[in-house]
This record gives structure tokens, sequence and C-alpha cells, in this order.
């Protein structure tokens, strides 16, 4: 009898309130407050850096302010030199974010945001062409809009590298904004976090 109420119990922990099985972000989750009781634990330092479109960027920051809360613009800044790739005329993605998380404070992540060429090594590609990187979980990312055709898709991609320094992985719905590009530019498919990424955001204090 003992196993039996053992077994029942364990059931009912491995499921969510509406029946259906957790899944290991969701498990992550529901380790502290629940959605009401979280409250934002960050700040989002929104820094210009080098050439930039000023109407996309301020579009973005008001557009982040109503999501996250304790969003900040910061004073332009230009390209540092050391990310500088000359054989492509680019900025190494990988050192900028480095450079920006040793910039964040206690409680604070830094989103750079630019319209100059970006890039990074990925798989056996040692400079790949980018929208935009971030850590995850991490203090750092930055976006651009130079490979976006619709410039007003920057806040999609800059969104998408924010949900990764909160820990949020690639996503398998392919409307949500944390999906994986897989080498091209599928923002226009783009609607919205799907509900599993919804709820990890909420639990984080976003409001979505």
């Amino acid at each position: 009898m003992k196993s039996l109420f053992f077994l029942l119990v364990l059931f009912l922990c491995t499921c969510s309130p509406n029946g259906e099985a957790s899944s290991p972000r969701d498990k992550a989750d529901q380790k502290g407050a629940t959605t009401k009781e979280m409250k934002a634990s960050v700040k989002v330092s929104v820094l210009p850096l080098g050439e930039i479109n000023k109407t996309s960027v301020t579009k973005l920051y008001e557009q982040l302010q109503l999501i996250v809360p304790g969003t900040q613009l910061l004073h332009p800044e230009p390209m540092p030199g050391f990310a500088f790739y000359k054989p492509r005329n680019r900025y190494r993605a990988d050192s900028l974010i480095g450079w920006l998380r040793d910039k964040a404070g206690k409680n604070e992540v830094y989103l750079a945001v630019t319209s100059q060429d970006i890039s990074t090594t990925k798989d056996k590609n040692p400079d790949h062409g980018v929208m935009g990187l971030g850590f995850m979980p991490g203090k750092s990312c930055i976006a651009s809009d130079y490979r976006l055709r619709n410039k007003k898709n920057l806040f999609k991609v800059a969104i998408h590298e924010l949900g990764h320094t909160t820990g949020l992985p690639h996503c398998p719905v392919k409307t949500c904004y944390m999906r994986d590009a897989e080498g091209g530019n599928p923002t226009d498919e783009e609607t919205g976090f799907c509900p599993d990424c919804t709820r990890h955001l909420r639990k984080r204090g976003w409001r979505i």
C-alpha cells in the first residue's frame, strides 16, 4: 500500500497543473516563486554601438521598456577596435559580448545594438555572419540590423538574444521568437513567444 501511495505522489509531481507532463524547463522554473511572486531580477542596459539607425534604436528601447522593467538607454559608443575583423570588414560578435559582459554590473544585462556587420565562429566556419549573439545564460548580448530586410525586425533579434541571457535555448516552434535561424532570416515568420517560452520569461519578471 505504501508503495502504491508513493507511486501516486511521484506521478502527480511529474505532471503540470493541466495534466501534461512538465518539461525540464518547467521543472527548473518551478524552483522558487510563482509567476505573481517573481520580480524582475535584472535591468537591461541598451547600448547603441558604432553605426546605428537612431530611429530603430529608439523604437527598440520603447518596446523593451514595456516588456522588461528597468530597461535603460545608454549613450552611444564607438565600435571597439579590438573586435574588428579586417579580412571581412566586420566585427566579431563573440569578442563584443565578452567585452560587454565585463561592463555589466550586478543584476544587469547589456544589449548592444548596431547597424554594422557582425560575425562569430560556427562549426567549421571561422567567421560566420550573424544577426545577433548572446550568452546563455549570461549578462550580455548583441543585435544587428545589418542583415535584416525589414529593419523593424530588429526587436525580434534583440528579444531573442535577451531570451538566451535568461537561459532560454532555441525553440522548435517555428513562429516563436526563440527559434533557431539555422543560417537564414526567419524573422518575418515569428509572431511571439510560444507558451513554454512565455512561462519561462514571466517567471523572470517579463511582462508578456
